[in-house]
């Protein structure tokens, strides 16, 4: 493909991008601190992050505010051509700021932004999905790229992008001190947290068979994205799947080494392994247990997944999710923590910055002797703290 064929395939991805994105208005929270970046200019950008959390909406933003170009680096319409051929047809058009979304679709992406960085051919910010790929950058490519990574959307932005509701962040410090003043003024949000739980962390249009569409890029992710892992052993991206399908219909507690094994049919060391490979791709989080007297706990992680996958999942099994489950998954996809193991004294769910909670529905007693319970409702008695609260922390 010639250089003027280029452009135009280019210039025409670009235009069907803008269309896209005329009727978003919104933006994710991270965007102005991502746009100072790429004003600047000094550093390339790069933007990781989980599949489906609106990286490529956002990239799209960025190029019209900056009067760069989009270009998808799967794009049909570009399909053989080498990335640096690309910037380079674009860069001596005049169009100095590219834009480039999926990046992770042109091998040796890498090595071409170093060559474009080094030639001064033009300023490229770029994102992808394949979080492996993106977070192994060579060392001479991470001295001139700048990575920052997306987090899915927590209920407080999904609220914001979503339902148009707009509520301020809030410090685990100011919501413990005004937990009633939260409560009261904030509190109609927490009606919403069931359609969180089923359609939260991803801003896709919550449209009929909603779930059919996560499992899709869970899918895609499996097939895609964890399969780039380098030296990944035959039949690895079928247990994928069929490891967040166990994680979706069982409780954080009762997975271990040995019962995921048991299902997938792998001895301890290669469940250990896998575990650290699924997790790279961020569709996995392991919780793990909190330490003592400075040293690590010993004991196995809790399992949890990014919103919505447990609900699609399991709507996808034909089964309820456990609320249960839910609950803690809200609260650790909003909050840096540990799980408590257990002591004479004490046996919490979880431990952040020294403090103690229990997660639960309105009617769990105090029978475990955290410092503050999480909990369903609006009740802010002694120690209760509103389980919705939780989501306004980011």
């Amino acid at each position: 493909m010639d250089a003027s064929t280029i452009v135009t395939k280019a210039l025409e991805g670009h235009a069907d991008a803008m269309k896209k994105i005329e009727p978003i208005p919104t933006r994710r929270f991270a965007y102005d601190s991502i746009s100072t970046i790429a004003k600047e200019g000094g550093y390339f950008l790069g933007i990781t992050g989980l599949r489906g959390i609106g990286k490529t909406v956002l990239l799209s933003q960025l190029a019209n505010e900056h009067g760069g170009i989009y270009v998808s680096a799967d794009d049909r319409n570009l399909r053989g051509v080498e990335l640096y051929d690309i910037i380079k047809a674009l860069a001596v058009a005049g169009h100095k700021k590219i834009f480039i979304d999926e990046i992770h679709s042109k091998p040796p992406w890498d090595q071409d932004l170093k060559t474009v960085y080094d030639e001064g051919l033009a300023y490229v910010a770029f994102s992808g999905s394949s979080a492996i790929q993106l977070k192994t950058l060579k060392a001479d490519l991470s001295r001139r790229v700048v990575l920052e990574h997306l987090k899915p959307a927590s209920f407080r932005e999904w609220l914001h992008i979503r339902k148009g509701i707009e509520l301020p962040g809030l410090s685990m410090a100011k919501l413990i001190k005004d937990k009633a003043w939260v409560a009261r003024q904030y509190g109609h949000a927490h009606t919403h947290l069931g359609a969180y739980y089923e359609t939260g962390g991803v801003l896709y249009e919550a449209k009929s068979q909603f779930y059919k569409t996560i499992v899709s890029t869970i899918e895609t992710i499996a097939y895609k994205d964890f399969s780039a892992i380098k030296n990944i052993q035959p039949g690895t991206v079928e247990n994928f799947f069929k490891l967040l399908q166990l994680i979706s219909v069982s409780n954080p507690m009762e997975l271990s080494y040995s019962s995921i094994g048991e299902t997938l049919g792998k001895d301890k060391v290669w469940v250990m392994r896998f575990l650290a490979q699924v997790e790279q791709t961020e569709a996995l989080k392991r919780v793990y247990a909190c330490g003592q007297g400075g040293k690590p706990y010993r004991k196995e992680a809790k399992y949890y997944l990014p919103f919505p996958y447990r609900a699609s999942l399991c709507a996808a099994a034909g089964i309820k999710p456990s609320v249960g489950s839910l609950r803690e998954e809200f609260f650790i996809n909003h909050i840096d923590c540990c799980f408590n193991p257990s002591s004479a004294s004490v046996r919490a769910d979880f431990v952040a910055d020294g403090i103690s909670f229990e997660v639960g529905g309105e009617s769990k007693s105090n029978r475990q002797k955290a410092d503050y319970r999480v909990l369903d409702g609006l009740d802010t008695t002694g120690n209760r703290i509103p389980l919705f609260a939780v989501g306004l922390l980011y």
